[in-house]
């Protein structure tokens, strides 16, 4: 189990940069919403509003030292959900295909269990890398390519999320075993 301490840190719960990431769960659930009545142009406002708040968070967090425990879950939580919401409202009224709904919640819920296993192994959160970021921004590519219906970029935003997924997902998987390997170490080597 999480312990209270590790998660709401004293003085690093109502930060900046954490609001950021839960407004951008409510964007998400807004977003949802918009996208499946297909006003565009509100849905629109609000994915630029969520990319922004997504890069402006982490600028925050570590610009004014509020980078937090809290902060390491709610940023690729807020990210999951919003991305997840939009490619499931996408499919339903612009077409997204479902197999690919189904490859980029899919990863999304195997990354989430493997940081869930780690927390309930290690009472430690690991940050989200680099990779994950880059599949998070070329995957809003690609939804936004759905949203303004732009169909000479969708084939390509498409083969390159599947790329970038895959890359990002092997990634996290290597990390995973590297971290619990070396937990295991560290826990023989105090015995």
């Amino acid at each position: 189990m999480i312990q209270d301490k590790i998660i709401f840190e004293k003085g690093k719960v109502w930060t900046a940069s954490n609001l950021l990431s839960v407004s951008r769960l409510i964007i998400g659930l807004f977003l949802y919403l918009l996208i499946l009545y297909q006003h565009s142009i509100w849905a629109i406002l609000l994915s630029i509003i969520a990319i922004f708040t997504d890069y402006a968070d982490g600028y925050l967090a570590r610009k004014r030292n509020e980078i937090s425990e809290l902060g390491k879950i709610l940023d690729p939580v807020a990210d999951k959900v919003t991305v997840g919401l939009s490619s499931i409202a996408l499919y339903q009224a612009y077409g997204l295909p479902l197999w690919v709904v189904i490859f980029i919640i899919g990863r999304d819920l195997l990354i989430l269990s493997g940081s869930l296993i780690l927390i309930g192994k290690m009472n430690h959160v690991t940050p989200s890398e680099l990779p994950g970021k880059i599949a998070v921004t070329v995957i809003s590519l690609l939804l936004l390519s759905y949203l303004f219906d732009f169909n000479p970029v969708k084939t390509p935003l498409l083969v390159l999320t599947i790329l970038i997924i895959i890359i990002s997902f092997i990634y996290y998987v290597v990390k995973f075993i590297t971290v619990f390997r070396q937990n295991r170490l560290d826990k023989n080597e105090s015995k």
